[in-house]
């Protein structure tokens, strides 16, 4: 640990905290209104002026209904999946595929389309009325060999010191790379998105649509995400192996707007916001909790790596992350006890959403392995409510199989 000579080298802050909590997104605010819930003295630190400034996000959420559909296993979803009106936009009844502009499928599927900026402030509120103390304009840069972190914050650097930390800082995760947990540095496992709002579009407000092409989006897909009557997130995901030399992701966003089979709805529209991310999509990471630190939401790999959702599973986890936190502190639990609990309640759904985004990297990387698809009959809807749901049921091993063989001797 350094002592400080002079100020600039580093100032200890006066108070100790028993968690601090680097990232205030979902998974930041929920894990650190849980762990103050459990009676625990919690710092949340924010690198930006304002919480939920940027927004990088899609803004979809699904339903509370689809969600227990999709995490069967997660314990009282009712108490996590139920944003307040203020911070909603717009009900989504569908999901709509287009593969190639050769065919389209659409899917029942309830969503909720969240202004992301209200809500982690909202989420972050909840925290704060909970006693957690919330520091803004502060970015952590290493751990303390003690506990705690070394921070930055308006030119000043601080030592934070804690009993715990808590990781929710997102993909690529400082905090985790500090600690030495398994964080993957295979390009195959980020996906970057970048995307428009766009207004004066053609929108169906009860329809999110989802488009695969190499063109567009290689390695992931573009989408439309309808907030309100002419007002849309129009973006495309890829991944960098899967893109053509001399071409970057804005290209591909261009691409889109014009070749695609939407582009005549959206050739008139103006982009009002223009919002960048990068999404881990490789699985949750085979280590999440080491030392006295834990990891969570992005910074865990906890997203699903078909679609790159990663607020529901950023809510589910970020509540045990706070539990297990209160439980080690006050009890003297073990940690371990976290990964075993996110493991059980959404282990399954996170692994099977990997197995399933591989399949599609095997399918969509290909025309002849779409053709064989198509000939087969596995894109359908039946099919597609799979991937939605993350489900792995003996027909998808099957294609999992036949594409693995496919793979092999073409």
């Amino acid at each position: 640990m350094r002592h400080p000579i002079q100020p600039e080298e580093g100032k200890i802050m006066e108070e100790e905290y028993d968690v601090v909590v680097v990232g205030a997104g979902p998974a930041g605010s929920t894990s650190a209104r849980i762990a103050a819930e459990g009676g625990l003295k919690v710092l949340l630190i924010a690198r930006n002026i304002e919480i939920g400034v940027p927004d990088k996000c899609g803004e979809f959420l699904p339903t509370l209904e689809e969600m227990r559909r999709l995490a069967p296993d997660a314990a009282d979803l009712e108490q996590l999946f139920d944003p307040p009106g203020w911070c909603i936009l717009n009900r989504t009844r569908y999901v709509r595929f287009n593969f190639n502009g050769m065919r389209e499928i659409t899917v029942p599927f309830r969503g909720v389309v969240v202004d992301r900026k209200l809500y982690d402030n909202h989420l972050a509120r909840e925290a704060a009325r909970e006693g957690v103390e919330i520091s803004l304009l502060t970015s952590a840069i290493d751990l303390l060999p003690t506990g705690g972190v070394l921070a930055r914050r308006v030119g000043e650097r601080l030592e934070i010191r804690s009993r715990l930390v808590i990781g929710a800082d997102g993909a690529y995760s400082l905090i985790a790379r500090r600690a030495g947990l398994p964080v993957s540095r295979d390009p195959l496992d980020y996906s970057v998105g970048y995307q428009y709002e766009m207004v004066d579009i053609e929108v169906d407000r009860d329809y999110v649509e989802m488009y695969f092409d190499r063109r567009y989006a290689p390695g992931a897909y573009a989408w439309i995400i309808p907030k309100g009557e002419d007002v849309a997130n129009v973006g495309t995901g890829i991944r960098p192996p899967y893109m053509e030399k001399g071409l970057n992701i804005r290209d591909y966003l261009q691409n889109f707007l014009s070749h695609s089979p939407a582009s005549m709805r959206l050739i008139r529209g103006e982009a009002t916001a223009v919002k960048a991310g990068c999404i881990p999509v490789g699985g949750p990471m085979d280590r999440t909790a080491l030392g006295k630190v834990l990891v969570v939401g992005d910074a865990a790999g906890h997203t699903l790596p078909t679609v790159g959702g990663g607020v529901p599973p950023a809510l589910i986890c970020g509540r045990i992350a706070g539990a297990s936190a209160a439980e080690h502190l006050n009890e003297g639990g073990t940690l371990y006890s976290y990964e075993a609990n996110w493991r059980k309640q959404i282990g399954r759904v996170l692994e099977n959403s990997l197995r399933l985004r591989r399949m599609a990297d095997l399918l969509l990387g290909s025309d002849e392995a779409m053709s064989l698809a198509a000939r087969r009959g596995w894109i359908g809807e039946e099919m597609l409510m799979r991937l939605i749901l993350c489900r792995m049921d003996y027909k998808m091993s099957i294609v999992e199989k036949a594409l693995q063989i496919y793979k092999k001797f073409r």
